[in-house]
């Protein structure tokens, strides 16, 4: 007794408590590090985001400048938008408290702080609306392990607008009511901070929601008109208060993620509406619903069943019911309907995780369905309860009869489901409010239910193991460490082996990859003409030649120890270098080595900015010809005429086995074949070869052996690309084969290539005659010196040309100038010249300005408003 009096008087924390509780039970029972061996870690949260916590830990902890930033985003780019975008939640100073090898425990723990947090707003809005005792205990929960929340728990950075939703929602009810729009105000300016992206689709529900309210709390056409007021001053205000993270963010989209917005729609459904029944079951969620599926709607059966009873309890006003009516179709078309889609999502597609606006359709269920239950405190009647009965059997009746339109899920998940809402509506006949146990057994039904969706969604996902994550980044990081503690200076460090685009993050150097939605579309365009593997989100650098090596300025190289024929799974090999290895006489040189990798100098690289041609300035590349535009690179930058440096080698007529030719294309004879295509050739120079490879061969399409040994062929990629397949010496026979992995593929492009490396190097040793000695480098800054020693020269970086660099040149500001659609290249004079470039996020100090004015009209508001200063002096 003394217990229960206890929780009684400490509810909303207990609300807290209760998913952390339950899904730290999960976690430990799922074997999550330090209980096993298991993480969090799985797709984006695995490939992407856990070494964006790294570099905000990094930049916590001593680099503020890098929120600016970041000479490791790929080539360099902004920071300020992808901060905006994945960063600004408070919760992410949790990773601080943890050393760098241990990022997947701080995940952990912002997940479990998050979820609590998410059903302790749920509880906080609901005492609001009048509820109590143990309902709030269970409501925050589900609220917490709704169908949205777990289907989505590694997508983390989206969870705070989740949590600030039924605060916002309590923002709008106390300005209706008491025409107090503090609460709203300063809600609904967190949200916007910390994910301006979800925050956008809070503020399309919140304006259907202030309707609601309006309509629920009635008090006449004028009072009316003046929350209307409120509200539109209170909205505007809060954005104005967020500009100094809006303002630069905004411009930031229209150079990267906002390129891509659709302006040509059709009114068409994306699916059959009926799909979305299904998502009201338990667990209704698999791995293939992360790239194409329906909304994930969960709350449980207690809920719906409030949710159905909304539109029949008669002590409701019609004008209430009808609004709500209206609104609930409006959200249920657009979770079904391509515009009304694509308006939720700021005009873009998403890539993955689609309806993510969805998360406003469960506060939606639960507002109603609170809503109906609450005047139902002596239970639901008989006609109540067979209009839920019918709704319920007959929803699932229909799903377990049409297992094909529901694959993800099984019969057990149905009965579950069906179970769970018989024991509700059995509560619901017998509820009697007045007794203490009717709310604990609620209580306990809706834990009951909300743990056993997260058990069976999570169970349908695999992750990345603590051993694998740990042991793969500690051996990165050693290298780069014994690189970096016996080589100083600026310089890029590539690498044949990849867990994640974004590893330089995670590490702290400078490499050249990157996967992130806030991503310019010339970076991956410039990439992918020089032969990368690049997509409309990332670029990998996975086979360089000594051409983009060196002007890439890659200094330095990691290469696994293990030889090629074997595979290490921490240790991911995304690329063959024999060059590294001297083979072809590049004149790499091996310079050390740690427990898993060996250390490789480059002795051609350029620097990350070198003197050359103006040429450079006029040269387009070609779509689709890698070979050709790095000739084209090098002949620029020389300022030379066009010259062919790699060479056509012959390759063997192909010998075929279990396939059959078809134009260019090769077909499996039977799909469960091993068909394979056969090459061979024999070197002639001890010149590096390159096999060109089209861009059909991506996603696994075939596989690669030389001489029986793996050459990796990175999944991902939409341009043609050169694999280094250079012999360990001529005269030996090269087996190339090929296996199909799929039913086809077209053979059309390939091509083998020698490269001329006496020509090359010459161009590249002129190039290194005249380099940037950079004498000092910032979080957001760099600075050096260069001498000029011909007329009709530039210094040509490998920065990005971004909005934001302010370039001086001996004191004197000037423009720069863009080479290659995306580069940095300024104009000089014959002789010495020193050159300083600063970068600040366009737009940053008129969105300081504005958040300024706007907070002090907030606060003029305050002090004017005779409720502002009662609450003062209360």
């Amino acid at each position: 007794m003394r217990a229960y009096r206890f929780l009684q008087r400490h509810l909303l924390a207990f609300a807290c408590l209760a998913p952390i509780i339950i899904m730290g039970a999960y976690f430990i029972g799922r074997g999550v590090y330090p209980f096993g061996n298991s993480s969090l870690l799985t797709v984006d949260m695995g490939q992407q985001y856990i070494d964006f916590y790294s570099y905000f830990r990094e930049t916590v902890l001593g680099h503020p400048g890098q929120l600016f930033f970041a000479f490791n985003k790929d080539l360099g780019g902004d920071m300020y938008g992808v901060f905006a975008y994945y960063l600004l939640s408070p919760f992410n100073f949790i990773v601080c408290l943890f050393p760098k090898s241990m990022l997947d425990v701080a995940i952990t723990v912002i997940t479990l702080a998050k979820y609590g947090c998410a059903s302790l707003a749920m509880a906080f809005y609901l005492k609001h609306r009048g509820w109590s005792s143990f309902w709030l205990v269970g409501f925050g929960t589900v609220y917490a392990l709704s169908g949205w929340m777990i289907a989505n728990q590694l997508n983390l950075m989206w969870f705070d607008v989740v949590i600030c939703l039924p605060l916002v929602a309590y923002g709008v009810d106390v300005l209706v009511e008491a025409h107090r729009p503090w609460p709203f105000i300063w809600w609904l300016l967190v949200a916007l901070i910390t994910n301006y992206y979800m925050a956008w689709m809070l503020c399309l529900f919140i304006i259907g929601y202030f309707g609601y309210a309006c309509c629920r709390d009635w008090s006449g056409p004028k009072r009316t008109l003046q929350a209307i007021w409120r509200f539109a001053c209170g909205a505007l205000l809060a954005g104005g208060m967020a500009a100094v993270v809006l303002l630069p963010t905004l411009f930031q989209l229209t150079q990267s993620k906002g390129t891509y917005t659709v302006t040509k729609m059709t009114w068409k459904f994306e699916y059959k509406p009926y799909k979305l029944l299904g998502k009201f079951f338990t667990g209704s969620f698999n791995f293939d619903q992360m790239p194409s599926g329906q909304a994930n709607l969960f709350v449980g059966s207690l809920l719906m069943i409030g949710f159905i009873l909304y539109f029949v309890v008669a002590h409701i006003p019609w004008q209430e019911r009808l609004f709500a009516l209206a609104w609930t179709i409006f959200l249920t078309l657009s979770m079904m309907v391509e515009p009304l889609d694509l308006f939720w999502h700021g005009m873009q597609f998403p890539v993955w995780y689609p309806y993510r606006f969805s998360f406003v359709v469960v506060f939606w269920l639960m507002v109603l369905g609170t809503r109906a239950l609450q005047l139902l405190p002596e239970g639901i009647n008989w006609w109540q309860l067979t209009i839920s009965l019918v709704v319920i059997l007959s929803v699932a009746a229909f799903v377990w009869l049409h297992p094909k339109a529901f694959t993800y899920l099984k019969d057990s998940q149905i009965l579950t489901t069906v179970i769970f809402s018989l024991f509700a509506l059995l509560l619901l006949t017998l509820r009697q409010d007045e007794k203490p146990l009717t709310a604990i057994l609620f209580c306990v039904l809706m834990l009951a239910e909300a743990a056993t969706n997260a058990t069976i969604t999570l169970n349908q996902l695999s992750y990345v193991s603590h051993s694998d994550y740990h042991t793969y980044t500690e051996s990165l990081r050693s290298g780069v460490n014994a690189i970096q503690s016996k080589h100083s200076g600026t310089y890029r460090i590539g690498k044949t082996m990849l867990r994640t685009k974004n590893d330089a993050m995670q590490i702290g150097y400078m490499g050249t990859d990157q996967f992130n939605s806030m991503f310019e579309p010339s970076v991956p365009k410039l990439f992918g003409q020089l032969g990368q593997s690049a997509g409309d989100g990332f670029v990998a650098y996975t086979n360089g030649t000594v051409i983009t090596d060196a002007f890439l300025d890659l200094k330095y190289w990691l290469n696994p120890k293990f030889d090629s024929s074997t595979s290490d799974p921490f240790i991911p090999q995304v690329s063959e270098r024999p060059d590294l290895f001297g083979y072809g006489n590049t004149g790499y040189t091996k310079i050390g080595h740690t427990k898993d990798l060996a250390l490789y100098q480059n002795p051609y690289a350029l620097g990350l900015g070198f003197a050359a041609s103006t040429q450079i300035l006029k040269t387009k590349l070609i779509d689709g010809m890698p070979m050709v535009n790095q000739e084209l690179l090098l002949s620029a930058l020389t300022g030379t005429n066009f010259q062919t440096v790699f060479h056509k080698q012959y390759l063997s007529e192909p010998i075929l086995k279990e396939a059959a030719w078809s134009g260019a294309t090769v077909k499996k004879k039977t799909s469960s074949s091993i068909a394979t295509v056969t090459y061979t050739f024999t070197a002639t120079t001890r010149n590096p070869y390159y096999l060109q490879i089209p861009a059909t061969f991506s996603d696994s399409v075939v596989s690669l052996t030389q001489n029986g040994h793996t050459v990796p062929i990175y999944d991902t990629f939409r341009d043609p690309e050169l694999l280094n397949v250079t012999p360990s010496a001529p005269g030996k026979k090269q087996t190339l084969v090929f296996t199909l992995l799929k039913d086809s593929a077209d053979f059309g492009q390939l091509q083998l290539y020698h490269l001329d490396l006496a020509t090359v190097t010459n161009k590249l040793k002129s190039l290194q005659a005249s380099p940037w000695h950079i004498i000092e480098r910032g979080d957001r800054s760099i600075s050096g010196n260069i001498t000029i020693k011909q007329a009709r020269q530039v210094l040509q970086t490998t920065i990005p040309n971004i909005a934001g660099w302010q370039v001086q040149v001996d004191g004197k500001t000037v423009k720069p100038k863009t080479s290659l659609g995306l580069l940095m290249s300024i104009p000089l004079t014959q002789g010495k010249h020193h050159i300083t470039m600063v970068y600040t996020p366009p737009y940053l100090w008129w969105g300081l300005l504005i958040t300024i004015v706007c907070g002090n009209l907030v606060g003029l508001w305050w002090v004017l408003t005779p409720t502002g200063k009662h609450r003062r002096k209360h």
